[in-house]
C-alpha cells in the first residue's frame, strides 16, 4: 500500500511537472512570436522617416473665439505642416437634407494645395472633438435605417466631391465609430454594420486613396473589423476623470509597439497614431481652463516626453492633437506650446 501510495504520488507530481512545462513552453513560444512580430513592424517602418500630422477643427477654434482660418494658415505658413486631418461636420456640410455647403472644406482644401500640403478628410457621423456627433436639425437619429441611409449619403457626396482634389492624400471613415464611451451619439447607429456600409460606399466611389479607420481604446485590439487600409490609435498619457481626478495612463510606448506589430502582421495594415496628445485634459473645456490648470496634463516638458514616448511605438506617422488651444495660447500671450511644436517637429 506503502508503494503505491507512493506511486501515485509520483505520477501527481510528474503530472503537474509536465502540466508546468508544457505551459512553459506555450508562454515562451507565444513571447518568442510576438517579438518576432514586433520586430518585423520596426523592419517596416525602418527606413520611414518622420511624418508629422496635425488635427485641425474649425469647431474647436471657434470655441475659443479664434479667427478658425487664421489659425489653420498658421498651421501651414509657421509651424509648416504638410499633413493636416480636418473635419466634414455633417451638420455645416448638410444644414438642409440635400442641399450641401462645401465652402469650408473647399477653402482648406484649397490653401492645402498652394502650399503643396496634404489633406486626411475625415467623414461620417462621428468626426473630431466633442460631442463627436454632429447631425443636423433635421436628422432624426431614432429612425435608423433612415439615418443611416442619410449618413451614407452625405459620405458619398463628400467623396464625389473631393476624390480629384490635389490635396486629398487619405479619408478618414468616422472616428473611433465603435467607442460608445465618450461623446454625445445614439449608440444604436455604432454598430460594426454602419461602419461597414460607409466603407463599401466610400470605397465605391474613391478606390484610389487609403482609408482610415480609427480606434481610440488604448488597451484593446480591432478584432471584429470592418478593416480598412491604415489602422489609427490614439495616445494620451495624462488625463481628468470625475472619480478619480487626474492620472496616467499605465502603460508604455512598447505596449503600442506590440500591438501595432499585431495589427500589422494579422490584418495587414499600416498604422498611424491619429492622435497624439499635446493638448491639457481637465474637468472642463480647454476654453475653460486657466495656464496653471492646463500645465497639470500639458505642457511642453510634457510634448517632449509624450514624442519621446510615441517613438517608443516605432510608428513613424503621427498626428498631433490640440492646434487651436495652441494657437488660443500664442494669441493670448502665451507662446511657449506653439514654440516647443515647432521645435519638436522639425527633429
Amino acid at each position: 500500500e506503502g508503494i503505491m501510495k507512493k506511486l501515485k504520488d509520483s505520477f501527481k507530481a510528474n503530472k503537474l511537472l509536465a502540466l508546468a512545462t508544457v505551459i512553459l513552453v506555450l508562454f515562451m513560444l507565444l513571447v518568442f512570436e510576438n517579438s518576432l512580430l514586433m520586430l518585423r513592424f520596426a523592419r517596416i517602418e525602418k527606413n520611414n522617416l518622420f511624418n508629422w500630422g496635425v488635427s485641425f477643427s474649425q469647431v474647436q477654434a471657434e470655441r475659443f473665439g479664434s479667427d478658425w482660418r487664421a489659425n489653420y494658415i498658421a498651421l501651414l505658413d509657421d509651424l509648416k505642416f504638410k499633413n493636416i486631418r480636418i473635419s466634414a461636420y455633417w451638420d455645416r456640410i448638410e444644414p438642409q437634407k440635400n442641399q450641401f455647403d462645401f465652402s469650408e472644406t473647399d477653402w482648406m482644401m484649397d490653401e492645402a494645395t498652394k502650399r503643396g500640403a496634404k489633406i486626411t478628410l475625415v467623414v461620417g457621423q462621428k468626426n473630431l472633438r466633442y460631442p463627436e456627433c454632429y447631425y443636423p436639425s433635421w436628422v432624426d437619429s431614432a429612425n435608423i435605417q433612415q439615418t443611416s441611409d442619410d449618413a451614407t449619403n452625405m459620405i458619398v457626396k463628400i467623396a464625389q466631391r473631393y476624390k480629384n482634389h490635389p490635396a486629398l492624400e487619405n479619408w478618414q471613415l468616422e472616428n473611433e465609430f465603435l467607442l460608445k464611451s465618450f461623446g454625445k451619439c445614439p449608440a444604436k447607429m455604432l454598430t460594426n454594420a454602419q461602419l461597414k456600409k460607409e466603407l463599401v460606399a466610400l470605397r465605391s466611389i474613391d478606390p484610389n486613396h487609403y482609408i482610415i479607420l480609427t480606434q481610440s481604446d488604448q488597451f484593446g485590439l480591432p478584432v471584429l473589423g470592418p478593416f480598412a487600409d491604415v489602422f489609427g490609435m490614439s495616445m494620451y498619457r495624462w488625463s481628468w476623470d470625475k472619480k478619480i481626478g487626474y492620472w496616467r495612463y499605465p502603460q508604455n510606448g512598447t505596449y503600442f509597439w506590440w500591438k501595432a506589430g499585431l495589427i500589422s502582421a494579422f490584418y495587414g495594415q499600416s498604422i498611424k497614431i491619429h492622435e497624439l496628445q499635446a493638448e491639457p485634459w481637465g474637468p472642463w473645456g480647454n476654453e475653460h481652463i486657466s495656464v496653471a490648470e492646463a500645465s497639470r496634463t500639458m505642457n511642453p516638458d510634457k510634448l517632449r516626453s509624450n514624442i519621446d514616448y510615441a517613438k517608443q511605438t516605432k510608428i513613424k506617422s503621427i498626428d498631433l492633437w490640440g492646434a487651436e488651444w495652441w494657437w488660443y495660447q500664442k494669441q493670448t500671450g502665451q507662446d511657449d506650446m506653439w514654440q516647443a511644436v515647432k521645435s519638436s517637429i522639425k527633429q
